[in-house]
């Protein structure tokens, strides 16, 4: 893992539905990893994993599975290795890169 660098980049990603996305297409370089939380308001279930992420529907690539409020942290070198995928579109996740 690299060294602290001291700099904090957050973001959010919208809209999130039935298709995978990337939480950021930016590379964002993380010295520790990406804390990726549901927003409060969500209506349905928000998959956090790799490219090519499922929402519960294949044991072998569902991601993490995010209620409304709920967070995680993933110890991972760059912001754009996370992608989210939604149970219902609308969704929305807020991040933050460390």
């Amino acid at each position: 893992m690299p060294s602290a660098s001291g700099i904090l980049t957050t973001g959010a990603k919208s809209l999130i539905g039935t298709t995978a996305v990337q939480i950021t297409t930016a590379s964002i370089v993380c010295a520790f990893g990406v804390l990726v939380k549901a927003a409060k308001d969500n209506t349905g279930i928000v998959y956090v994993g790799q490219k090519g992420v499922t929402a519960g529907s294949a044991d072998a690539t569902d991601g993490m599975e995010l209620e409304a409020g709920d967070a995680t942290f993933y110890e991972i070198d760059n912001a754009n290795k996370v992608y989210v995928i939604g149970s219902a579109t609308g969704q929305k996740v807020f991040w933050t890169a460390i």
